[in-house]
């Protein structure tokens, strides 16, 4: 079994219930008051169509979230206003949805516990959160830039997430994981490293390569 199958699933279907009820009778009459910006992406997501449940999961955004915020109980964070705006942009535009963050992360995580085996690296180094700043001159640290920047790449691959889903999703930076990627793609024509990834690969999707 993949990691992806083996995830549990998450049920909101009772807190969608009352965002579907709710959301049909409350529309507010002027956008332009809202104090939150969630109306006018409400407002966005009938007028393109997209169900509630389905933009939810394409941005990653609790059930209980988007009500507590359409009923005026709690302001959504920023983090959480963008991510639904660029879910929307995803989906009016016909682009593939990026997995739940919380899918990439748990793919991305495993992907670096996978490198760390096969290099020697520290995990607790390697998965410790992203403080922006890096370490050239101490080995364990460079040893866990590399597992966690082949974990990027792979995460990238084979999840088709873009870089600037995977670094919300990882808590790091789109330029880190877009450097990361590059320098690994650099590095495909070393017979070596394209093993170590196709290792890496059939160890956290459970396939043979």
């Amino acid at each position: 079994m993949s990691l992806v199958q083996a995830l549990p699933r998450k049920s909101n279907d009772r807190s969608l219930s009352t965002v579907r009820a709710m959301t049909a009778t409350q529309m507010p009459g002027a956008l332009s008051t809202d104090p939150h910006g969630l109306w006018a992406i409400e407002a966005r997501r009938r007028d393109i169509g997209v169900t509630v449940s389905r933009l939810l999961a394409a941005a990653g955004v609790d059930a209980r979230v988007w009500e507590r915020g359409l009923s005026g109980r709690t302001a959504p964070q920023p983090r959480t206003l963008i991510k639904l705006s660029r879910a929307l942009d995803r989906l009016s535009s016909g682009e593939r949805p990026s997995p739940p963050p919380a899918l990439i992360a748990a793919f991305w995580r495993a992907a670096v516990l996978v490198f760390c085996h096969e290099t020697g690296a520290d995990p607790d180094v390697a998965l410790a959160p992203d403080t922006g700043t890096s370490r050239p001159m101490d080995p364990a640290w460079m040893l866990a830039a590399r597992a966690r920047g082949l974990a990027f790449y792979l995460t990238h691959v084979e999840l088709q997430v873009p870089h600037t889903a995977l670094a919300e999703a990882c808590g790091t930076s789109k330029q880190r994981v877009h450097k990361a990627a590059r320098t690994v793609e650099d590095r495909r024509d070393d017979p070596a490293i394209d093993a170590l990834l196709s290792r890496a690969a059939a160890a956290v999707t459970g396939t043979q390569r």
